[in-house]
């Protein structure tokens, strides 16, 4: 994965730089992505290069930003990276049931809330706004 945007054929995943629990995550994701399928930046610099990442606030959740230009956001975004991993493709596959994708959503909201409390020490999630 890339810490600079740039072009590319790969998905992007778009996290908090500046929280401990964004940036475990994306090693996370990184760890499971034996086929390189994804890149991954920092919001702050993903920004700068592609605005229609900018859209609402981070704190709105994760984004993947596709070559094509569109992006998904929070479950949504877990869901795009789930289904392109290969452990973790049945729940990708299962977050396309409206009922769990809900309860998915609700699950995604609760961990996003807390998030700085989850990074352990030295987290900080000061969220920028756009």
């Amino acid at each position: 994965m890339t810490t600079t945007p740039a072009p590319g054929t790969h998905p992007t995943v778009v996290f908090d730089g500046d929280c401990a629990f964004c940036r475990r995550q994306e090693r996370l994701v990184r760890r499971l992505d034996w086929l390189r399928r994804f890149d991954a930046v920092p919001y702050d610099a993903a920004v700068q290069v592609w605005p229609e990442v900018g859209r609402g606030t981070l704190g709105d959740g994760l984004r993947v930003r596709f070559p094509d230009g569109s992006v998904t956001v929070g479950i949504d975004a877990v869901r795009s990276i789930a289904l392109r991993l290969p452990l973790t493709l049945l729940p990708g596959l299962l977050l396309w049931v409206p009922g769990l994708h809900a309860l998915g959503g609700v699950g995604y909201r609760f961990v996003a809330a807390r998030r700085s409390r989850l990074g352990g020490s030295g987290s900080s999630c000061e969220l920028p706004r756009a």
